[in-house]
Order: structure tokens, then sequence, then C-alpha cells
């Protein structure tokens, strides 16, 4: 990486830090200005507009990385996440299967995809991914109990078992 555009993600970030976003977001565009393809520049951009909630904005920044590294399953998920709340729920789902595709073992994206299934009433299917989760990730459990996606499980005894550790999957 170019000296010139390391400096500029190392400002940007450092404003960020700080939360003073403006000058975050300069920086940022001078480095993707300067490395239109380069990944930590690519990265701070989307991170400066996701701390604002510019999502939307955001987006772009965020399908170029995952086209760069198809493999980051952690991108598919921020990906899916943004395109949830600015396109549909099906979009998200689309681009969390490539979650899956890049990491078939990532708790995040059977989480994920458990709350997506639960909001679609797709009941034995957000109960399997979120068993699958929490045997991956236990610690997911509290998270799913915060969860408002998974609200139109709470009444079902599986969720019940699943939430204090008794719902593993069967042998």
């Amino acid at each position: 990486m170019k000296p010139e555009v390391q400096k500029h993600i190392e400002y940007a970030s450092g404003y960020l830090d700080l939360k003073m976003f403006d000058a975050a977001l300069r920086e940022a565009d001078l480095a993707v200005t300067l490395a239109p393809a380069d990944v930590h520049a690519l990265a701070i951009k989307s991170a400066v507009l996701w701390q604002q909630n510019r999502l939307s904005e955001a987006e772009p920044y965020v399908a170029k990385l995952a086209e760069i590294k198809p493999k980051e399953s952690g991108i598919w998920i921020n990906l899916a996440y943004i395109r949830r709340r600015t396109q549909s729920l099906d979009a998200a789902v689309a681009t969390l299967q490539r979650a899956f595709a890049a990491n078939p073992s990532d708790p995040l994206a059977h989480f994920n995809m458990a709350c997506y299934r639960a909001v679609q009433h797709r009941t034995k299917e957000a109960l399997a991914l979120l068993r699958h989760a929490l045997d991956l990730d236990p610690k997911l459990r509290t998270i799913a109990k915060a969860e408002h996606d998974l609200d139109a499980l709470r009444t079902l005894p599986e969720f019940q078992r699943l939430l204090t550790g008794n719902g593993h999957a069967k042998k």
C-alpha cells in the first residue's frame, strides 16, 4: 500500500475513534480516491458511513469488499445486515447465503439466518439454525434472549430449551 493511502486510512481511523465523522469521512474519501480497490480504504470508508447510520451509502463499499474478499463470511453478514435495512428481507437472505458459502461454520451466519427465518415465520428452520448457532458459539445465547427478531419463537418450548442450554441437536 502506498504510504499516502496508509496515512489517510490512519487519520480516518483516528478521527473515527474520536467520533469526528466529517473529518474521518474526508480522510476515507481521500484513501478511496487514491486506491479504489484497497480493502483497507474500502473498510474505513464503510466503517465511517456505518457509524453514522448511512447504510445506503455504505452498501456499495461493503459490496465491493465482499467481491474482493468473497471467502470472508463476516463481510457477507454485514452486507446482509445493510441490505435488510436498505432493501428487503429477501435481499438480506440472498446475501447471507454467501456467508454460508464462505464459511459454513460461522455461528453469526447461522444466528442471523435464524433471525431472518423467524421473522418470515419459518419456525422449524429458524429453530434449527438457532440450535446450530448456539452449538457453535454458546455465548450467542445472551444475544438470543434479547433479539427481537426471535420474538415469534419465544413461547415455544424448544426455544426456551435452547436458551437454557438444554436444546442441543438430537443425537
